[in-house]
């Protein structure tokens, strides 16, 4: 019976394992790289960034961004564009 656990548990994280590598977006949802981000401020500028991570609030229209130097952006979806090109 504990080889049966084992196995089970084993079989789990191999199936696991390849969702780890599902780009810089949530492991559920689908593969959504990103490569630049371009978020309006609130002064009306535009900055364009390279995107190291990003996650979308599930309850709200918002977007949080992290940059490659370590910046975070939080806001709304009307404000930030993902680019992946």
């Amino acid at each position: 019976m504990k080889l049966n656990k084992k196995f089970t548990v084993f079989c789990a994280l191999l199936l696991l394992l390849p969702l780890t590598g599902c780009g810089n977006k949530d492991v559920l949802s689908m593969k959504y790289n990103f490569k630049y981000a371009e978020i309006k401020l609130m002064d009306g500028t535009v900055k364009r960034i390279k995107v190291k991570a990003w996650s979308r609030d599930e309850k709200a229209n918002n977007i949080r961004v992290t940059s490659t130097e370590g910046e975070s952006y939080y806001s709304s979806s009307d404000n930030i564009l993902l680019i992946d090109k």
